[in-house]
């Protein structure tokens, strides 16, 4: 008869062997760089956090990271966009135009039709879900903050509901904690909203990765001071990094983005006028680990986006329709955020 110290001894020689084979197989793909696609990965993910970074600078020497840092970093410098002719919204050609009924568009490209004017379709690949939604008027989105700023944050849902707006994402960054615990209070960037500067609460002549809106409806992605973008009619602006799209141009030309794998959002702009929202969830392996922000890119621009930009992600990723959770937040609940892009009642 097998005494139970035996089967003891051998279930944990068993597990000390798996975890041996596992900790070798983990040096020799990541460590070492036998499999270059998830040491990238696993460098540009850690090497982009505030406290992780020792996941990847204890098994990987620091010059290695450095080259691959340098690898898939983005840099957006000089690209900005051109103003679209906004006339041309409404003037679509039949192949694109919004047509009523069986041959919505929309729905034949695997939307679905939330409202008049809304709809929504989830996209996702191995590993990763997320969700885009469409605004066929862009003179329906727009930049809201907490109501509370330079003192607290709000959740979305909160700032969605305080507007009046049917819908909404997050938007851009936030001065956060050493551990993601700010309360969203503290803006980073620029913030215009309904055409009235609110960070910073004074131009000094600082340029900023202005992604906005300006009255005629176009998304702007533009390097420019605050006093440039209420020059320029800009009534709703964030800042944030880095412009993924610029004129139909793709901006990331090769590698990840340097980013590493997280839950994103981001915003982008048709050609014939559409807003296009995106969040990709993460950090939920039964659902959905995240993606760099090529992944993000390459999502926009088969959903014809000629403009975009990454909004702020990780914890802080969230689309709301009337009051409820598209995706799936990593946290399983909002963050208090600084500010979100929201899509008014249709008034039509």
């Amino acid at each position: 008869m097998i005494s139970i110290k035996k089967v003891l001894k051998t279930l944990l020689i068993g597990i000390l062997i798996i975890i041996s084979i596992g900790f070798t197989s983990f040096y020799v793909l990541i460590g070492l760089g036998a499999a270059p696609k998830l040491q990238t990965i696993w460098v540009t993910t850690a090497m982009t956090t505030l406290n992780n970074k020792w996941l990847a600078t204890t098994f990987i020497s620091q010059k290695k990271i450095d080259k691959i840092m340098n690898e898939n970093y983005v840099d957006d410098t000089g690209l900005d966009s051109e103003l679209l002719d906004s006339d041309k919204f409404n003037n679509q050609s039949e192949d694109v135009k919004h047509i009523l009924g069986e041959n919505d568009i929309y729905i034949r490209d695997g939307y679905d039709k939330l409202e008049e004017g809304v709809y929504l379709k989830r996209v996702s690949d191995f590993g990763w879900n997320g969700y885009t939604m469409i605004v066929t008027n862009p003179d329906r989105v727009k930049l809201v903050d907490t109501a509370k700023q330079y003192e607290e944050g709000q959740t979305v849902n909160r700032m969605v509901i305080n507007s009046g707006a049917v819908a909404g994402i997050n938007g851009g960054g936030f001065v956060d904690g050493p551990n993601y615990d700010s309360n969203g209070g503290t803006p980073a960037g620029l913030i215009i909203e309904n055409g009235v500067l609110i960070a910073p609460k004074k131009d000094a002549g600082l340029n900023y990765n202005m992604i906005g809106i300006n009255k005629d409806g176009v998304l702007v992605l533009r390097h420019c001071t605050a006093t440039w973008a209420l020059e320029n009619d800009i009534v709703s602006a964030v800042s944030f990094s880095p412009f993924l799209i610029t004129n139909g141009e793709a901006t990331i030309k090769s590698g990840t983005g340097g980013w590493g794998i997280a839950p994103r959002t981001a915003i982008g702009q048709r050609k014939s006028g559409e807003i296009v929202f995106l969040v990709i969830d993460g950090r939920q392996p039964t659902w959905s680990v995240g993606v760099d922000i090529k992944v993000v890119q390459d999502v926009l621009l088969e959903e014809k986006c000629i403009n975009a930009a990454l909004l702020d992600g990780g914890s802080s990723t969230v689309m709301m329709y009337n009051g409820e959770y598209v995706n799936k937040p990593s946290l399983g609940f909002e963050r208090f955020i600084n500010n979100c892009w929201v899509v008014m009642p249709n008034e039509e």
